[in-house]
């Protein structure tokens, strides 16, 4: 479960999941699968979650730092947590009603895509245009206490969730 909400929240942060058509004669439709991250780290791990999960090898590009994978299997499975566009994410029940270890590996994986840490204060922040999905990460965290609160609407219409470093957030730290 661990390893289903990371892969989740990597793909609500720098990641893709489309369908589409191919004049392939023996497939109408197609599913791609990727990963964008300048953090090789990160690349590895979710090619390693979605291998240990779904038995894939996932094509690793260097120039353009994705990882991806054609399936429509994988993208029909995934699919069933939820959308995973920039404005359509949400966190999905089964994440939700979860325990506190793997909240947090989803809240984890989410902020080495989408947080950082501003020098001056002890908090992590994660810059969204998904107001929602932002309530969604609150409601987690106030359900695991940790103290979290969202500023907006921003010029570019943008809003910010920021999270206090406590307990299990204490030493977060966001490679460059």
């Amino acid at each position: 479960m661990k390893v289903l909400a990371r892969i989740h929240a990597h793909l609500c942060g720098d990641g893709n999941l489309c369908y589409f058509k191919t004049s392939e004669k023996d497939r109408i439709n197609r599913a791609s699968i990727s990963y964008y991250n300048s953090n090789v780290d990160l690349i590895n791990s979710f090619r390693k979650d979605m291998n240990e999960l779904f038995g894939v090898k996932m094509t690793y590009i260097p120039r353009i730092m994705r990882v991806s994978v054609q399936s429509l299997r994988i993208a029909n499975a995934l699919c069933k947590l939820g959308k995973y566009g920039t404005r359509d994410w949400r966190i999905p029940r089964i994440i939700k009603n979860s325990n506190r270890c793997i909240k947090l590996e989803w809240i984890k994986a989410f902020c080495y895509d989408e947080g950082y840490t501003p020098k001056d204060r002890p908090f992590i922040r994660i810059k969204s245009m998904n107001v929602s999905g932002l309530k969604n990460i609150k409601t987690i965290l106030h359900s695991i206490e940790i103290d979290s609160w969202i500023t907006g609407i921003n010029c570019d219409n943008s809003w910010y969730l920021n999270i206090r470093k406590m307990r299990e957030m204490k030493n977060f730290y966001k490679k460059p």
